[in-house]
């Protein structure tokens, strides 16, 4: 069974029973025994004196004064900070602490007793619990040590230095993000600008550059001079030749398939030529920017590991320096 927390025992230490009646008071073994059954060996009853108040058949009530103690060191959480839980300790292993109260006790000295503590006064504070790993200085710090104050400026020392260290790093990524921002002005004027002296982009250059290849195209499409070829040149020879009865056309029509021939080959020609020089400016260009491009990512990356980090680092010092602010403002630290 899980030991109770004394925050939740309001009426602290309560023993549940009716009330004794005649002068056969109970034992202080017999009080020791049942006050620390009833607080599952938390609390232990050290001494009692009994003075009767009242007394109604086996029924009798008293007033107790006398000394309890915890039976380990207890602890109360009262607050948080950054990874840390501030704790109090609340009562000390062994040590005696003074209370009074009332106690009613039902019974005999042959039947045995059932008792009942209630209104409970005492000189510490009524709640705690046990705490086994107390001594892991990576989780908690106890208000009331010995040692607090100075653990305590020492865990401030180093987060004033993080917080320096945040300051450097978001320093640092200002430097960084201008560093690119001069490399993307670079970067963007190495394409030129236009005749309106308007700067130019990559797709600028690229699409200006196709249009020329289309033009090429256009200007040597073999359709166009073929119909250019038959309007100028055949057809005018073939009229002239059907008005002779003896009108052999074949020399007509196998220079025609000679000229649109070499007009096919010369436009293949054109147009890869013209399309190899589109390449091949385009991959100058991109040559060029290329060293530019890898430092630019390189500065990204950087940039990107330091806004994680210093992201992280940023929440961290936020949170503590709002926790341990609350905390004083309570009155919980000074």
């Amino acid at each position: 069974m899980m030991k109770r927390n004394w925050a939740a025992m309001s009426a602290l230490l309560l023993l549940t029973g009716s009330v004794l009646a005649d002068a056969n008071t109970p034992t202080d073994e017999v009080l020791k025994k049942q006050f620390s059954e009833a607080h599952e060996g938390m609390m232990r009853l050290e001494s009692i004196n009994l003075r009767q108040l009242d007394a109604r058949g086996n029924q009798a009530t008293y007033a107790a004064e006398g000394d309890i103690s915890a039976a380990d060191d207890l602890y109360a959480t009262v607050g948080m900070a950054g990874k840390y839980q501030f704790m109090e300790k609340t009562w000390t292993k062994g040590r005696p602490v003074k209370f009074s109260a009332m106690v009613t006790a039902t019974g005999t000295k042959d039947s045995g007793w059932t008792t009942e503590f209630f209104s409970m006064q005492m000189a510490a504070k009524p709640y705690g619990y046990p705490k086994p790993d107390i001594n892991d200085r990576q989780k908690y710090l106890v208000i009331n040590d010995s040692d607090f104050s100075s653990r305590l400026a020492k865990i401030e020392a180093d987060w004033a230095a993080q917080k320096k260290e945040l300051d450097q790093s978001l320093k640092k990524q200002q430097q960084l993000q201008q560093e690119i921002g001069a490399l993307d002005a670079k970067m963007a004027a190495s394409w030129g600008k236009d005749k309106k002296g308007k700067r130019l982009t990559r797709h600028d250059v690229l699409h200006q550059l196709l249009a020329e290849l289309q033009e090429v195209g256009r200007q040597n499409d073999p359709l166009r001079f073929e119909r250019h070829y038959d309007k100028t040149v055949y057809d005018p020879a073939l009229a002239e030749c059907q008005k002779k009865p003896d009108c052999d056309a074949t020399p007509l029509r196998n220079a025609r398939n000679a000229a649109l021939e070499k007009q096919r080959q010369d436009y293949k020609l054109k147009f890869q030529l013209k399309r190899e020089e589109v390449t091949k400016t385009m991959d100058a260009y991109d040559k060029k920017l290329e060293p530019l491009r890898k430092k630019r990512a390189a500065l990204q990356n950087k940039l990107f590991e330091l806004d994680i980090s210093s992201a992280k680092m940023s929440k961290d010092y936020s949170d503590w320096s709002r926790d341990i602010a609350d905390l004083r403002r309570k009155g919980v630290i000074k």
